[in-house]
């Protein structure tokens, strides 16, 4: 548990205003004074700075005893040293008995708690920060962040010899710092600590080259702000992230235009006004136990500090974009049909093979483990300057091969392919094509695998509605005037109760002012009804459970269906000039339906472009540089920092499609290429489309067909 070792002296419980004496390790500079807001109490906050004189520490201990509410130390900790070989302080429990009527606040243990809260946040947002990085601590023997930071896969070095000693030694791995610190164990004492001065090295040019050399070749330094705001250059830094315990304003500025990628510390966003951030875990221990004690809580510090967190709603910092740092992703995908697994120089040989032995080559490819095929560089957020890289795995299976795979034995695939992409960096994973069909879509394989997986199905719901209102405004066939922010016009959803038609049903609800729900089942699609009047009481609900009586008239269809046995609708019916969206998987419309009415445009799903200047290493199928929206759907979460498993089951949640959708907005993707049944739809395809609807549109009548 948390403690704040403080000797059992005289405080005045009621007394409104409080002093708090700094006495400052670090630093030899003239005595500085200012005032700290946190009603009801307001504190005078005197601080000394005494550099490493413990004499003139006792000086001001025995002066102020009795006189002041509290002492803080800053830039002094009880001990050096990994568990099992710690090195206390000699000077430390002095200081601490001579003070016998005012507490002393060192707050080792407060850095500790937001050192690890702190980690765990950005572990949960960027859960592969560490992962294989080069990670070089200051002095790893007095870093309260050394731990996590090794269980994280990092590969740990230290200076401690070059700052304990200028000793131009660099550890490698726990096991040399650990008997780094044994060495020290029999040196314990005045010897040790004398010299362990903070900054004694900092200002040699020896010592600062050498640590700036060890800094460059590192991916993540980790130190202490007062020590690194005494460098005479920064210029070390450019394109490294900086984990550190605290730093100040000044000394962010400098590491900011020296180009340092990313800077995490530990002190919190704090509901203490004024708090002078240099010395803040002391001087915000002081703050609260002076509280706790004006307040006569019966409650032990730690308690006491649980529940102001609580109460002031204090958290670590948010973590700010890297500059230069990529995030990773992963993604995987398989061949559509068995003409694709012919498209690689090993397998191209079985392209004129007999139809058995292709058909025995494809059961045989279904077998192989993922395989790394290339990545996506060059995605870079319009919000925030952050990139990403993305992975992808080419399953060599087929979709008659997934689904004929028992589906344990496709999630081990999955998971291995999951733990591949780990080893290479990825945060998050996503499921491509019949990957994210089978089984239960996704949620077994995010329970057993190492990384966060999505199966992009928010995303490419979102897309598809997005380009089927595109294309009914490029057709421009419905009235140009709204109602709000509706079309006066007629959308049908088909399937409307199943996972995709319900999102959808709701959605085109926003945008339509009057909606026809098609299902098998009318209690199911009473209760989607009444869903939809809570949510868009303005537009006209209708449900059927025949899609022939309300189809001619309608200007937009949506099919999202789970149908195996035949057309879901008579597409001779469909209104000239109408828009099918077809969200079903298989698919509702084939291409041959399709192509009896060229005056009705089909679409099967909306791609995307991603922000920057997205640059792909093989050939997906698309016209460069679109990519599928359930690929886009894991790299926005990568480049959000939403490193979750954000889409899993078969079942879509209305509130993620939104989100997800906003996310693409905000990082500035943009709906590209559109599939329709016969590939891409072009502009000579709408065009044609448009004048074949007008002509027919003169003698088409709602009721019969013409």
């Amino acid at each position: 548990m948390l403690q704040t070792e403080f000797s059992n002296g005289s405080v005045s419980p009621k007394q409104k205003e409080r002093k708090i004496i700094v006495i400052n390790f670090l630093q030899t500079l003239p005595v500085r004074e200012e005032r700290i807001e946190h009603p009801p109490l307001t504190f005078t906050v005197r601080e000394h700075s005494v550099g490493w004189n413990f004499d003139a520490a006792e000086s001001l201990i025995r002066t102020y005893d009795g006189y002041a509410d509290g002492f803080a130390f800053s830039g002094i900790q009880k001990h050096l040293g990994v568990p099992g070989a710690y090195v206390h302080h000699p000077a430390y429990l002095r200081l601490m008995r001579m003070a016998t009527k005012t507490p002393i606040y060192v707050a080792d243990d407060l850095r500790e708690f937001f050192t690890e809260w702190t980690l765990k946040k950005v572990l949960l947002e960027q859960p592969q920060i560490f992962f294989k990085k080069k990670v070089l601590f200051q002095v790893a023997t007095a870093s309260s962040s050394l731990g996590q930071i090794a269980e994280s896969g990092a590969e740990i070095l230290a200076a401690d010899p070059l700052m304990i000693s200028s000793t131009p030694v660099r550890l490698h791995g726990m096991s040399q710092i650990r008997l780094f610190a044994k060495v020290l164990t029999p040196f314990a004492g005045p010897i040790t600590f004398n010299l362990v001065r903070p900054a004694r090295y900092s200002r040699k040019q020896n010592h600062c080259s050498t640590l700036g050399n060890w800094i460059k070749e590192a991916d993540i330094f980790v130190g202490f702000g007062n020590i690194i705001a005494a460098m005479e250059s920064f210029e070390p830094f450019a394109g490294k992230i900086l984990v550190v315990d605290h730093v100040d304003i000044s000394t962010r500025k400098r590491l900011e235009e020296a180009g340092v990628a990313q800077i995490i510390d530990f002190v919190p966003e704090s509901a203490v006004r004024s708090m002078p951030e240099s010395k803040h875990f002391p001087v915000l221990a002081a703050v609260i136990d002076q509280t706790r004690i004006f307040e006569n809580s019966q409650l032990g510090f730690s308690d006491y500090l649980l529940r102001w967190l609580e109460q002031t709603k204090v958290s670590p910092k948010p973590l700010k974009t890297s500059r230069g740092i990529k995030r990773r992703c992963a993604f995987i995908f398989h061949a559509l049909t068995q003409k694709d697994l012919w498209t690689v120089p090993s397998t191209k040989p079985f392209r004129r093979a007999p139809k058995f032995i292709r058909d025995f080559a494809e059961d045989a490819l279904s077998n192989l483990p993922c395989l790394y095929v290339g990545n996506l560089t060059g995605v870079v957020s319009q919000a925030t300057g952050q990139e990403v890289e993305c992975d992808f795995y080419g399953f060599p299976a087929t979709p008659r091969g997934i689904l004929a795979m028992k589906e344990e034995y496709l999630y081990k695939r999955m998971i291995q392919c999951a733990e591949q992409a780990r080893r290479r960096g990825a945060g998050i994973i996503g499921l491509g094509a019949y990957t994210k069909v089978a089984g239960d879509a996704g949620v077994t394989i995010a329970r057993k695998a190492s990384i966060p997986v999505t199966n992009g199905n928010s995303y490419s719901a979102a897309t598809t509605l997005w380009a089927a209102r595109q294309m009914v405004e490029r057709l421009a066939l419905i009235s140009p005037e709204r109602v709000g922010n509706r079309f006066k016009a007629k959308a049908m959803i088909i399937g409307a109760t199943g996972s995709i038609g319900r999102v959808s049903s709701l959605l085109v609800s926003l945008v339509f002012q009057e909606l026809v729900l098609v299902a098998t089942r009318p209690d199911k699609l009473i209760e989607l009804r009444e869903e939809i009047k809570r949510l868009s009481p303005e537009t006209k609900v209708t449900v059927t459970t025949q899609s022939s009586s309300e189809i001619m008239d309608a200007d937009l269809i949506v099919t999202a269906t789970s149908n195996q046995r035949g057309s879901v609708l008579d597409i001779e019916l469909v209104k000239p000039g109408a828009v099918i969206c077809d969200c079903s998987r298989p698919l509702d419309i084939t291409q041959e339906q399709a192509a009896k009415r060229p005056d009705v445009l089909v679409i099967e799903s909306g791609e995307v472009i991603l922000p920057g200047h997205p640059k792909l290493s093989f050939d997906i199928g698309l016209p460069h540089p679109s990519v599928y929206a359930c690929t886009a759907e894991t790299v926005l979460l990568a480049l959000e920092g939403r490193f979750e498993s954000f889409s899993l089951s078969k079942q879509l949640s209305l509130e993620k499609t939104k989100e997800i959708y906003k996310l693409g907005v905000k990082h500035g993707a943009k709906l590209s290429a559109v599939q329709g049944p016969a590939g891409i739809i072009t502009d000579e395809q709408i065009d044609r489309c448009r004048s074949l609807a007008l002509e027919r549109l003169k003698t088409w009548q709602i009721g019969a067909a013409s």
